[in-house]
C-alpha cells in the first residue's frame, strides 16, 4: 500500500498542472473559439487519439506486461526496442491509409473546408503521440516516478505555452490548437527517447514480437472499440444534431476533467503495481482496501464538481456556453466509473485473458449507441452524456463479474451502487433546477470536512509521501 500509494501520489499529481491550467484558459479559448470551433477541435482531437490507437494496438501494454519476466538489460533492449520498430511499422501504415482516404473523412465531420489544415496537423500529430504513448509507458515501468513528473510537466508547459501562442497571437484557431499538440508532444518524446535510450537497439526480435503481440491483439478489438466509439458519437452529434452541440460538450468535460488528476494517477500506477504484487500472499486485501479508498475519495471529488458547475461555468465561459450546464454532472459520473472499473474489473487482465476485453466493449458500445440514438430527440446533447454512462456502467457490472469469475478477488459492491445512485439523483437535480451558489459552497464545505475527518489518517499518510517522494 505504501510502494502504490507513493507511486500514486506523484503520477496523481502529474496532470493536476495541466488540467489546472487548462481550465484557466478557457476564458481566453471560449473567446476566441465559438461553440462551432472548439466542437470541431474535440472532433480533429479524438480522431488524432484514435489513429494513435490504431498505431500503437496496444504493444505498449504488452512490453509493460513483459517488462519484469526480462532478467537483464540486453532482454528489456530486445523486448523495448522491437516495440518501437512495431510502432514505426504501424505509423507509416495508418499515415498512409489517412491520407489517401483523407477526403472521404474529413467530409464525414465537417461541410465547410475551413479546418482542412488542422485536418493535416492532425494526421502530423497521430503518429508523434503514438512514440509519445509508447515512451511513456516504458518510462513508468522503469519506476522513477519523479523524473516521469518533470519530464510530463515540462511537456505539458512547452504543449500549453505553445498552444496560447497559436491561438491568442497568431490567430490560427482551430488549427492552432493541433499544432499546440504537436509541439508538446515532439518535446515530451525527444525528452522520454534521451531518458530511455540505454533500451534503444537496431535488433528486431521475432520471438518478442510474438510475445508483445500474443498479449496485445486480444486487446486490440476491444480498444478500437473504445477509441472508435468517440469519433463515431461525434460524426453522429455533428450530422443527426450541430457541431455547436458538440462545443458544448467539449465545455462540461472539461469541467469534469478535474477528475483527471485521479484517473491519470491510478492509469499510470496501478497495473505496474498490480502485476507486481499479483504472486504476493495477500494482495486481495490490498486491492481492496485501494479500491473503497478510490470509491470514496472519487465519490467526493465528483460530488465537489457537480455541485459547483454552475458557478465554473459562469466564471470560465461565456453565456454562448450556457447549454453546457446540465452536462457536467452526467460527464462526471461517467468519469468516476472509468476511475473505478479499472481496479473491480482487472481481473481479465491478472489471467492474461484481454479477449474478455472485447466482449465487454462490444457491449458497452452497443449500449451507448442505442443509448444516444433512442435519447437525442428527446434530451439533445445531454443524450450524448447519458449514453456515455449506460456504456460505462455496462463496463463496470461485467468487468466487476469476470474479476469475481477468473480470480480470488470478491468486492463488495453495493456501497459503489449507492454512491452512484445518490450522483445520478444529484445531476439530474442539478440540470433541472436552479441552486443557489451560496448553497452548493456551504455543502461543498460540508463533504469536504466530513470526508476530512473520517479519512484524516490516509489524507495526511498521502501527503506526507508526495512531499517526501518529491523531495528525493
Amino acid at each position: 500500500m505504501k510502494s502504490f500509494i507513493k507511486s500514486f501520489s506523484i503520477y496523481g499529481l502529474i496532470p493536476i498542472f495541466g488540467k489546472f491550467i487548462g481550465i484557466l484558459l478557457m476564458p481566453m479559448y471560449t473567446r476566441l473559439l465559438t461553440p462551432a470551433d472548439y466542437g470541431a477541435q474535440d472532433i480533429l482531437v479524438q480522431l488524432g487519439v484514435f489513429f494513435t490507437f490504431l498505431i500503437n494496438i496496444e504493444m505498449y501494454h504488452g512490453t509493460g506486461r513483459l517488462f519484469f519476466e526480462k532478467q537483464n538489460l540486453s532482454e528489456k533492449q530486445k523486448l523495448v526496442s522491437t516495440g518501437l520498430w512495431l510502432t514505426a511499422f504501424m505509423s507509416v501504415v495508418i499515415m498512409g491509409l489517412g491520407l489517401l482516404f483523407h477526403g472521404f473523412l474529413y467530409q464525414a465531420f465537417f461541410e465547410a473546408g475551413s479546418y482542412q489544415l488542422a485536418f493535416y496537423l492532425m494526421l502530423i500529430w497521430a503518429p508523434i503521440s503514438a512514440y509519445f504513448t509508447y515512451l511513456s509507458v516504458v518510462m513508468r515501468y522503469e519506476k522513477k516516478p519523479r523524473l516521469y513528473f518533470i519530464i510530463t510537466n515540462i511537456q505539458l508547459t512547452v504543449k500549453i505555452l505553445a498552444t496560447v501562442l497559436c491561438v491568442a497571437f497568431l490567430k490560427m484557431g482551430v488549427s492552432g490548437v493541433l499544432l499546440g499538440h504537436i509541439i508538446g508532444e515532439l518535446c515530451g518524446m525527444l525528452m522520454l527517447c534521451f531518458t530511455l535510450r540505454k533500451y534503444f537497439h537496431f535488433n528486431f526480435s521475432i520471438p518478442d514480437m510474438k510475445l508483445i503481440l500474443s498479449f496485445s491483439l486480444p486487446l486490440l478489438p476491444a480498444v478500437l472499440l473504445a477509441s472508435f466509439q468517440k469519433p463515431l458519437i461525434r460524426y453522429l452529434v455533428a450530422n443527426l444534431l450541430d457541431i455547436s452541440e458538440m462545443g458544448y460538450y467539449t465545455v462540461a468535460a472539461q469541467l469534469a476533467s478535474i477528475l483527471g488528476f485521479i484517473q491519470s494517477g491510478l492509469r499510470l500506477s496501478w497495473y505496474p503495481h498490480l502485476f507486481e504484487m499479483v504472486n504476493k500472499d495477500g494482495y486481495e486485501n490490498e486491492v481492496k482496501r485501494i479500491y473503497n479508498l478510490f470509491l470514496w475519495f472519487t465519490f467526493m471529488v465528483s460530488c465537489l464538481i457537480i455541485l459547483n458547475g454552475r458557478m465554473l461555468l459562469a466564471i470560465l465561459t461565456t453565456k454562448a456556453y450556457a447549454p453546457a450546464l446540465p452536462l457536467i454532472g452526467f460527464i462526471v459520473m461517467n468519469g468516476m466509473l472509468d476511475i473505478i472499473r479499472q481496479i473491480s474489473g482487472c481481473g481479465p487482465s491478472l489471467v492474461k485473458k484481454t479477449i474478455y476485453d472485447t466482449y465487454i466493449e462490444l457491449a458497452a458500445s452497443a449500449a451507448l449507441l442505442v443509448a444516444f440514438l433512442a435519447m437525442h430527440k428527446i434530451i439533445g446533447i445531454v443524450g450524448l452524456a447519458v449514453a456515455f454512462l449506460s456504456g460505462s456502467l455496462v463496463k463496470l457490472i461485467w468487468g466487476w463479474q469476470l474479476t469475481k469469475k477468473l480470480t480470488s478477488l470478491n468486492l463488495n459492491m453495493k456501497p459503489t451502487a449507492i454512491l452512484v445512485s445518490l450522483l445520478f439523483i444529484l445531476s439530474v437535480g442539478y440540470s433541472l433546477y436552479i441552486i443557489p451558489i451560496w448553497i452548493s459552497l456551504y455543502a461543498s464545505v460540508i463533504i469536504c470536512l466530513s470526508f476530512a475527518i473520517w479519512q484524516r489518517k490516509q489524507i495526511l499518510y498521502l501527503y506526507n509521501t508526495s512531499v517526501t517522494a518529491l523531495r528525493r
